[in-house]
């Protein structure tokens, strides 16, 4: 197997398109989160399709700006175990989902995963 020095990564590709769903997520344009990280829109759009890769300092700017994590910008490289999906990229609605969760009190995190499990069919007898 030869490797393409031409050929888009697939981790530069899922980072750009997390960038892309960050971005769009919290309502800034390509020019808005350049002007933040420090870079053109058309670097943005460069990075967002994965053309260019992003340097570790530029990606924790974006990072900054976007108001995420920045591991939230990185695929989940270990396979998932015990039935867990990576919701963040992966799933329709995750990262709205996952933002919602995180913003809960413990008490309406308990309630709303019951309710999943209710809807997925895995409710614990109880």
């Amino acid at each position: 197997m030869s490797f393409d020095a031409e050929a888009i990564d697939p981790v530069d590709r899922y980072v750009g398109e997390r960038i892309r769903a960050e971005r769009m997520a919290a309502g800034l344009t390509q020019t808005q989160l350049g002007a933040a990280v420090g870079v053109t829109f058309q670097q943005i759009q460069k990075y967002e399709r994965g053309v260019n890769r992003v340097s570790a300092s530029t990606l924790a700017r974006a990072a900054k700006a976007l108001g995420v994590p920045v591991i939230r910008l990185f695929p989940d490289l270990d396979p998932p175990t015990g039935g867990q999906k990576v919701l963040i990229g992966d799933i329709e609605g995750g990262v709205a989902l996952t933002d919602c969760y995180a913003a809960m009190s413990p008490k309406q995190r308990t309630l709303l995963l019951e309710i999943a499990r209710q809807f997925a069919g895995t409710a614990k007898a109880g």
